[in-house]
Order: structure tokens, then C-alpha cells, then sequence
């Protein structure tokens, strides 16, 4: 039987959410449904509810509601439903919800220029990294890698000679690159920078970039290791 509904305008307040409902959301990603709603100011999928009780939009409802909205609009059913009706609706909109593309996401992902509206969409350069299970379809071969870690440790000795002979029984078979604490703000601020004017969000990614705008840089600078020619030799014929 089809189910009739209609559109309401509604105090986000008064509507009843499930006691038991087994879709869950992180906080990290719950915070950013608030930041959205709180940008649009509105709900721009609207909750589906019956008899003041939202079956479908639970999260979104009280995203809504931390966002500062007190009204929204909602599907509400006006059909008579079942308890089984109810639980399957509830059910089914948790369920079936299709698959990504993820060559596709990536396009569309990579189309966005602007680092907000990349924020916005609830994706990051980390939701398409390749797994070791996906790179073993790939390859017989398994990839591979380096750790590397860089320490910025202080210049008095003593307490330099400490920070060594901790990340010493640390290292194992790791590179470890080691400079001056008080250098730490310079490569934070580089790789903030790169993150902020080339929309990059992975900071490995961004790290990477300015090591390559550094190499660049290092290969217009003149080499300063060149031997300088002799006075003598300037001009002559």
C-alpha cells in the first residue's frame, strides 16, 4: 500500500527520537553536520517522522537542534503504519543507501577548490588512501616503505644527549632526521601554508610539497660551490 505524506513545518523540540536506533555517528563527524547546518541554516534533508516520532533523520535532527535551529521542515507519513511498518522504514533508510564510485568521488572530490567547501563535503585526502589489502589485488608484490621520524630536540647538551639515547632505543630500523627545537615553528608554518594556499588537507601530502617547492627553489639558486674564476681571466681576449 503507498504511503501518503506531506511536508510540515515543525518545532525541532517537540519531536520524539528513537529509543533504539543502530545507526551511529563518530563525534568528529557528528561536529562537522553541526558546522554544515549551522552554515546553511537550514535542514537540506529533511527528516522523516510519524506521529511526532523521527524514524528516519535522527542525527540530522539533533545536529539541527546543536546548530541552533528551532524549526524545521519534515516528511511527515500521514498513512497508518504498523509497528513492523515503522521498524522497516527506520530500517530500510539506514540500509539502503547505494555505493560510491570511488574513482568518481575522488574527480569530483579533487574538482572543489575551495579547502571549506572540501571540509564541507565530509571527505579528506585520507577517505581515499589504498589499503594493504587493496594494494595486494593490485600487485604479488608487497610495496616497500620507510618510516621516518623528525626530531626537534634542544640545544643545551645535556639535555640533547637525553632526547638521543631515548629516540636511539626507539629507532630500530627507522630514519631519523633530528634538528633544532627552535626550527619546529619553521616547518609547522610551511606546511600550514602549503595546506592553506593549496588546499591540501593530508599534512603527509602537504609535507611532501614543500619539500618539492624547496628543490625547486634550491635549483635556480646558483651554486655557491662553484670555484670563482680569477681576476685575471675576467675580460681578456
Amino acid at each position: 500500500m503507498p504511503i501518503e505524506t506531506a511536508i510540515r513545518r515543525v518545532a525541532l523540540a517537540d519531536l520524539q527520537l528513537l529509543q533504539k536506533n543502530a545507526h551511529y555517528m563518530d563525534p568528529d563527524e557528528f561536529a562537522r553536520l553541526v558546522a554544515n547546518i549551522k552554515a546553511d541554516g537550514v535542514l537540506t534533508s529533511l527528516p522523516v517522522v510519524y506521529r511526532g516520532t523521527v524514524l528516519s533523520g535522527n542525527h540530522r535532527t539533533q545536529a539541527a537542534i546543536k546548530a541552533g535551529l528551532e524549526e524545521s521542515d519534515v516528511i511527515e507519513i500521514t498513512s497508518e503504519l504498523t509497528e513492523d511498518e515503522q521498524l522497516a522504514i527506520q530500517l530500510s533508510h539506514n540500509s539502503i543507501k547505494g555505493k560510491d564510485d570511488s574513482n568518481i568521488l575522488r574527480e569530483l572530490y579533487d574538482s572543489i577548490n575551495s579547502l571549506d567547501l572540501k571540509l564541507y563535503s565530509g571527505l579528506s585526502d585520507d577517505d581515499f588512501k589504498i589499503t594493504d589489502v587493496e594494494v595486494q589485488t593490485l600487485s604479488f608484490v608487497q610495496p616497500t616503505y620507510e618510516d621516518m621520524v623528525i626530531a626537534f630536540l634542544p640545544e643545551e647538551k645535556t639535555l640533547f644527549i637525553e632526547a638521543l639515547e631515548k629516540i636511539g632505543k626507539k629507532a630500530k630500523d627507522r630514519l631519523i632526521i633530528a634538528g633544532r627545537i627552535s626550527d619546529f615553528d619553521l616547518l609547522f608554518n610551511a606546511v600550514i601554508n602549503a595546506k592553506s594556499k593549496l588546499n591540501i588537507i593530508n599534512t603527509a601530502e602537504a609535507l611532501k610539497t614543500v619539500a618539492e617547492l624547496a628543490l625547486q627553489k634550491l635549483e635556480e639558486t646558483p651554486d655557491e660551490s662553484a670555484e670563482p674564476a680569477e681576476v685575471g681571466d675576467v675580460g681578456e681576449d
